[in-house]
């Protein structure tokens, strides 16, 4: 058994210095990590050429041999390869989940010019639609990244990344199926990719179809779904008729491209066996935040035939059908759509609102909210209105979702509805759009406001409402992202476009950090953009921190002694990314068994979404009990308190009020370094700041804090002074109620 200082392997066939005829050749065997461990893939490489493999057919053999206390462990692989004539020697490469490629052992074989007694097939087929569609909508966005790179070069580039064949394994006999996503170029938003297709077996009912693409832990998909192209295909099979399986499946972001997606079928009788694997290149959601018409001078068509020349010099024929031509015309629509943003260079600079004011608050002011649950924006809303309904203002709240906040609003005396958006937000043309906004007129008293604050860009119906009733707007903008990327397909092209128009019609547009801002510089009026930080009340937490007892409340928590705790403070999304933090835990478990023994962690916030029963199922398959998710709670101060440690794992933060309260509460902080994070605490200043979505790193940060108490103790105590000395309310809240009657005096 051929062993390394990080793994054991063994080679099943061809035996290592065998002579071989020429031709296609499969490499068979299986490699597993030492402890501590863990490889994603295989591949082989020929001199400066690589061929990709299958890694992760399951081994019950292996998984005794070597303890690994499950069923079967993901070791064996295979590889495809082609051979010439000669003394020849191929190098097996694993990929760690560090994200790099080691060789685990080389092989020397002699070739002879003799034909090979077998043919071993690699799924072969043109582009569809999606691949080809994706990769040219990839390619606009790269040209608008890089508008000095040559069109003909980015395209090249990109056709060389394109995995092609996409599909290295299909589904093997008897199991017959398919995976229609991802295509051969995916977004991987908020660290997980769509998982689509059918799978079933002939015979055996299938008990679950599982994926994965880092071998760590896979997920169940959603299965049985209505499958009318195989059921009508494979009309002599019943199981046919509901093969479908639909789901996301989580991609650490240390990955390199492209990443392979393995699909297992658990049939009735208890058996296993992998599916279909196929191959992805990967984005993320932050590359698709630019307009894709942002190269001055770019047609559509120029681009596409940019595309297709690219593809036809790798080789790549391409599948034209109606599905073809649907995309096509689609993708032009959106382009074209795109081109009313202006590139963000010419933005004007962003100005810091004013420390104070001496014009009184305004009498009537209306509060636009999205929603009235317990998550940051509603709740900095709520603490606005209590600072206004201290200077003297009568509040109204609209929103268009009841919550837990309702009640709140309240007690400031304010008159609290929800009014409904719906039209607003299904509307198909602009024509039902503004239909849409003017039934929001008789909902609100928009016309007796002083001014309107709508806070967070999915309330720009509030925009549109009160400039139809002439009447000043504060617009607060939270999200580090902007609205054609937040709702992506998810509301027609109309809806998108109100929402970028708010930007140009509000009076003033306020942004907590810089780096949300430069997310929105491509409408509006950016010379109207402030800079108004967000803020935490100090004072107020002292005076709960003393009445506070903290052994309690570690006890209330389970919390034993000797334990440490860590909690994940935040409303459970595929945004704030409990869902890789797990996964660094669980690795955590395989390289510092003992300390994350002795630790606790807690992930709160914890609904009802589809998203909460996906991150159930995926804790269950790691099966680490000292990981468990807490319900969201207005009771959630405890948890600073109690915590040795406070995680921010987010994808994408402007200026969360999580990280304000952790510096109040002086918990130490381990945090994602996204958008406005390090704004509000910096790198090994305050904090430890992290790679979003990156488990090795994750995973890392974590050991070298619990591991070492007096390093978080001492960030913790800069970050208390950090903000008492640039975030206390005090200091902040005049600033935004400056901005507040700046904003009521324009004259309309």
């Amino acid at each position: 058994m051929p062993e390394t200082p990080f793994s054991y392997s063994h080679l099943e066939s061809p035996a290592p210095g065998a002579t071989l005829p020429a031709g296609r050749q499969l490499i068979r065997g299986w490699v597993w990590p030492k402890a501590g461990g863990h490889f994603v893939d295989v591949r082989a490489r020929v001199g400066t050429k690589v061929f990709a493999g299958v890694y992760g057919l399951p081994r019950p053999d292996l998984a005794a041999h070597f303890q690994t206390g499950r069923p079967v462990a993901l070791a064996e692989f295979y590889v495809v390869i082609d051979l010439a004539p000669g003394a020849i020697e191929v190098v097996l490469e694993a990929l760690e989940i560090e994200g790099r490629w080691t060789a685990f052992q080389a092989v020397a074989w002699t070739v002879v010019p003799t034909e090979s007694p077998g043919h071993f097939a690699i799924p072969e087929g043109p582009l569809r639609w999606i691949d080809h569609g994706h990769g040219l909508r990839q390619l606009l966005l790269e040209a608008a990244r890089q508008p000095g790179r040559p069109l003909d070069e980015l395209a090249a580039t990109l056709a060389a990344e394109l995995p092609w064949p996409r599909v290295l394994r299909d589904a093997p006999a008897p199991l017959h199926g398919f995976v229609d996503e991802p295509a051969s170029v995916c977004c991987c938003r908020f660290g997980r990719i769509p998982a689509f297709g059918h799978l079933f077996h002939p015979k055996l009912r299938t008990r679950r179809i599982l994926a994965t693409v880092d071998l760590q832990s896979w997920q169940p998909l959603e299965i049985h779904r209505p499958s009318p192209g195989p059921a009508a295909h494979y009309s002599q099979f019943p199981n046919a008729q509901a093969c479908g399986f639909t789901g996301l499946v989580d991609v650490p972001a240390q990955l390199p491209n492209p990443v392979s997606l393995r699909i297992y079928a658990e049939l009735e009788d208890g058996s296993l066996h992998l599916g279909p694997v196929v191959r992805t290149r990967l984005h993320t959601a932050e590359d698709e935040k630019l307009p894709l018409a942002g190269r001055t001078g770019l047609t559509f068509d120029a681009a596409l035939a940019a595309w297709e020349k690219a593809l036809a010099n790798r080789g790549a024929p391409v599948a034209r059908d109606a599905e073809f031509d649907r995309y096509l015309a689609t993708l032009r629509a959106e382009y074209e759509a795109s081109g009313r943003q202006r590139p963000a260079q010419t933005a004007a600079p962003l100005v810091e609102s004013p420390r104070s004011s001496g014009a009184a608050c305004p009498k009537n002011i209306l509060l636009a909210t999205h929603g009235l649950s317990l998550q940051g924006a509603p709740r900095f809303l709520l603490e606005l209105g209590r600072a206004y309904a201290a200077a003297g203002a009568i509040l109204e709240v609209v929103s268009a979702e009841d919550g837990p906040l309702r009640a709140e609003f309240a007690t400031l005396g304010a008159k609290v509805s929800v009014i409904d958006c719906s039209g607003v937000m299904q509307a198909g043309s602009m024509t039902e759009a503004h239909a849409a906004l003017d039934g929001l007129g008789p909902q609100a008293g928009w016309a007796a406001a002083d001014l309107v604050v709508a806070n967070s860009f999915t309330t720009f119906w509030a925009v549109h409402a009160a400039k139809a009733a002439r009447r000043p707007v504060l617009f607060y903008v939270h999200e580090s992202t902007t609205p054609a990327a937040f709702y992506g397909q998810r509301v027609p092209e109309a809806v998108i476009a109100l929402a970028e128009d708010a930007f140009a019609l509000a009076d003033f547009v306020s942004f907590t950090t810089a780096s949300t801002r430069n997310c929105h510089l491509g409408y509006g009026r950016p010379e109207r953009h402030r800079l108004t930080p967000g803020w935490v009340d100090v004072a107020a937490l002292d005076r709960w921190i003393t009445r506070q007892d903290r052994e309690a409340l570690r006890r209330e928590l389970g919390v034993q002694p000797g334990e440490q705790l860590v909690c994940n403070i935040g409303t459970v999304s595929d945004r704030k990314g409990q869902h890789t933090f797990a996964r660094a835990v669980d690795l955590l478990w395989q390289r510092h068994p003992e300390l994350a023994a002795r630790t606790r962690f807690i992930l709160l916030g914890g609904r009802n979404t589809p998203f909460d029963r996906m991150l159930g199922e995926a804790l269950a398959e790691l099966g680490r009990g000292n990981l468990t998710v807490h319900p969201e709670t207005t009771d959630y101060l405890r948890y600073y308190l109690a915590a040795d440690i406070f995680a921010c794992s987010s994808y994408e933060e402007s200026s969360p009020r999580v990280v304000f309260e952790a510096m109040a509460c002086r918990t130490p902080i381990i945090s994602s370094a996204v958008h406005g994070v390090p704004e509000l605490v910096r790198a090994d200043r305050e904090a430890v700041l992290l790679p979003a979505g990156d488990t090795v790193a994750w995973c890392n940060g974590l050991a070298r804090m619990l591991s070492v108490p007096a390093l978080g103790r001492e960030l913790a105590l800069r970050a208390r002074a950090r903000a008492e000395n640039r975030f206390d309310s005090p200091m902040v809240l005049p600033r935004h109620l400056a901005l507040l009657t700046e904003a009521a005096q324009v004259d309309h």
